[in-house]
Order: structure tokens, then C-alpha cells, then sequence
């Protein structure tokens, strides 16, 4: 398993941005309580108990991001999940604020009292010039960082928005004599504020339910991993998200049978899928040698295509045979002249590679091959090969056709 180091450091840390939207909360919040105290508005000061609840929203965010970094022997898979947490209740102060709405909506009407009409009116496009600036820059970065709670606060700043457009529409209306204006409004805003929270809350309760990652980052680390030659089968692709972070496991069949070739191939396909889709944090990684349905194995022969050669590169002839692995009978034979056995130097090497394009995944030989060439070829590839004292192919024949054979 390899986890992935650079991904937090090589992005801005997601608590500093939530820090930054305490800030604003706080003096949006203040600066709302001064308009509504010199304005007289009810739904400015209702607005501003909105604003004291997206502070106490920020500070949550701000700890989960804090909390979710934090690992200890009881989580040693870390915490991060805990940011999802918080994008749950970030959902329910967004449900909250709907509900402050409407219920300024259905409330009997009251004679609402303007004073400092221009000061409030400026100071409310100011709030809400700033928001947005703020909210689509948080935006970005819940993007760039794959934070689930940077993704949600941001959600919650659109809902702010909203409700201080309400109170805007609020002022505007009863200063031209049309307070149903706000109303009218304000249902709409609270199907906009709904359909936000209802994303989050989705989107959150997935996560912690351990569901799978959308269908585009699974292609993203398929396509991977089907970039190594010597992978012949994904098995399967488990990824589930983990707060900002995502967790892979895989199951391949490799096409090596070496253990130390396959660990080594399985740590390439590893860092390759860290390097390329960066919110992957742990990769693990269960990998078998690939199961045939059929082995085939080389014979050196001589001339009467009958006895087995004991001249490797100088054989004029290699018998083949494909052998089903289960009940061990002969699927096809043929005999092919040995292409390289005029060759001055180099034969050996060239006979061996030859034999693999052949799809070979056994050698019979009389002699052992003393750390020449060809021993370097097969051991690369991990073809065995089988020092025997038989004769002729149908010695060898009544070995390989046996049910002990393996």
C-alpha cells in the first residue's frame, strides 16, 4: 500500500481558507447588526441571527478540516471523514436558513419603519458584492483541494446571498409601497437554498456510507493501470471517498510470476495513480499471477523430429505441445525448424527469445544452460525450464499427460 504525501502540501491548506470565512462571517454578521439596528428592519435583525449561525457553520467547518488531519492508534486511517461530518450539519443550518425564510414569509405583516434607508441599501449591496467574491473564490479552491466542507461552506455562502437579497427586495418593497415583493422572492429563493442543501446532504451521506466514486475517477485509475503491459486482468476497482481525500483497492493478475517483479510492478502502478489524480490518498493494491487455461512446452529435437537434442541453439528442430492445466491432455502439437541455427553468434539468445514470441512457458533441456544467454532470457520472463534425462518426445509425452502432473 502506498499513501500519497504531496497532495496536502502541494495545495493551499483547506483550513486556512476556512479560517478566512470565520472572519467574513463574523463581520458580515456585525456589520448586519449595525444596518438593522439603524435601519429598524425585522428582517434585517432575522437576517443577522442568520448571519451569527453561518458563523458558528464556519467554525465547524473550520474544526472538522483541523479534527480531520488529526491520527491517532484508535483511527489510524485518519479522520478525514470527519469533514464530511460537517458538511452533514452545514447542510442542516443551510435546511435552517430555508426555514428562517419562509417563516419571515408567513409571518403577519408588520408596518416596517425605514430610517437610514440609503445607508442600509449600500451597505447590503456591499455585503453581498463581498460574498460573492469570497463564496466563488472558496468555490475554486473546495474544488482544487476536494474538500467536502470547503464545498459545503461555499454552498452556505450562496444561501447568504440569497437571504440578504431577500431583505434587500424587503427594503426596496416597502419603500415603493410593495412589500409582497420580498415574499414573492423569497419562496424562490428558498427552492434555490433547498436544492443546495439537498446536494450536501447527499453528497455528504454517501461518503460516509462508503459509497463508490463517481464513474469518471474510476476510468481515470483504470486507465492507469491498463498503461502496464504486464497487467492481464483488473479483477475489480474499490474506491470510496474519505472527506477530501480517496481510497483505491484493486485486484489484478499479473502476467509475472515472480514475487519480487510483481511487487515491484504493483509500487509503479501505485505512484502512477497518485501522480495523476492527486486526491487519492492510499492505494492497495492484491495481485495473483494470471490462471491459463493451457501451458506449452519446448523439446529441442534432432533431425528424426523423435529424440530430444543436446544442443540447445544448434537443435534443428523444437517441438511444441500445448497441455490443457486441467486433465493434462494434448491440445495442439507442431514441430518448427529452428530459424537461427545457421547463426554464427548470439543463436542461444536469439532461440530463446524466439521460443517466447511462441508463447513457451516451459523449457525441456539435457544440459543446463550454466548462466549463459538463454538462462537470463527464460529467468527474466519466468519460463522454467526443466533439466531432464529422457530421450525422445514420447517419454517426455507420458510425463506431461499424466494426472499428477501440475
Amino acid at each position: 500500500m502506498v499513501k500519497n504525501q504531496d497532495f496536502s502540501r502541494k495545495n493551499t491548506d483547506p483550513s486556512t481558507i476556512a479560517f478566512y470565512s470565520t472572519l467574513l462571517n463574523i463581520l458580515v454578521a456585525g456589520a448586519k447588526g449595525i444596518l438593522a439596528w439603524l435601519s429598524g428592519s425585522a428582517a434585517l435583525l432575522a437576517d443577522t441571527i442568520h448571519g451569527f449561525s453561518d458563523t458558528f457553520a464556519s467554525l465547524l467547518v473550520l474544526a472538522g478540516i483541523w479534527l480531520s488531519k488529526r491520527k491517532s492508534e484508535a483511527f489510524p486511517w485518519g479522520l478525514y471523514k470527519v469533514e464530511n461530518f460537517v458538511a452533514l450539519v452545514s447542510a442542516g443550518l443551510i435546511f435552517f436558513a430555508g426555514y428562517e425564510i419562509v417563516h419571515y414569509v408567513f409571518k403577519p405583516e408588520k408596518t416596517l419603519i425605514l430610517g437610514h434607508f440609503y445607508s442600509s441599501l449600500f451597505g447590503l449591496l456591499a455585503i453581498i458584492l463581498a460574498i460573492s467574491i469570497f463564496s466563488r473564490f472558496e468555490a475554486k479552491k473546495a474544488k482544487a483541494l476536494n474538500s467536502p466542507s470547503l464545498r459545503a461552506d461555499a454552498s452556505h455562502w450562496y444561501s447568504d446571498i440569497a437571504s440578504t437579497a431577500l431583505v434587500l427586495l424587503a427594503l426596496l418593497g416597502a419603500r415603493i409601497g410593495y412589500p409582497i415583493l420580498d415574499r414573492v422572492a423569497a419562496l424562490i429563493m428558498v427552492g434555490v437554498i433547498a436544492k443546495v442543501g439537498w446536494d450536501i446532504l447527499k453528497d455528504s451521506m454517501r461518503t460516509l456510507l462508503d459509497a463508490s466514486v463517481d464513474p469518471i475517477t474510476l476510468d481515470r485509475i483504470r486507465n492507469v493501470i491498463r498503461r502496464f503491459s504486464q497487467v492481464r486482468e483488473i479483477k475489480s476497482i474499490q474506491a470510496r471517498n474519505s472527506g477530501r481525500f480517496v481510497f483505491v483497492r484493486t485486484d489484478l493478475a499479473f502476467g509475472i510470476k515472480k514475487l519480487a517483479q510483481a511487487h515491484e510492478l504493483s509500487e509503479e502502478i501505485e505512484k502512477s495513480i497518485l501522480k495523476e489524480i492527486p486526491q487519492v490518498d492510499q492505494v492497495t493494491i492484491h495481485y495473483e499471477p494470471v490462471k491459463k487455461d493451457f501451458l506449452v512446452y519446448a523439446l529441442p529435437v534432432e533431425e528424426d523430429k523423435k529424440r530430444l537434442s543436446d544442443h540447445f541453439g544448434d537443435a534443428p528442430y523444437f517441438y511444441l505441445v500445448r497441455i490443457s492445466a486441467e486433465g493434462h491432455t494434448i491440445q495442439e502439437e507442431k514441430i518448427l525448424r529452428n530459424p537461427y541455427v545457421r547463426e554464427e553468434k548470439g543463436k542461444g539468445i536469439k532461440v530463446s527469445e524466439w521460443l517466447l514470441q511462441n508463447g513457451v512457458d516451459s523449457i525441456y533441456s539435457r544440459k543446463t544452460f550454466d548462466g549463459k544467454g538463454p538462462s537470463y532470457v527464460f529467468s527474466n520472463a519466468d519460463v522454467e525450464v526443466i533439466i531432464t534425462e529422457d530421450q525422445t518426445i514420447d517419454e517426455i509425452h507420458q510425463k506431461l499427460t499424466a494426472l499428477e502432473v501440475n
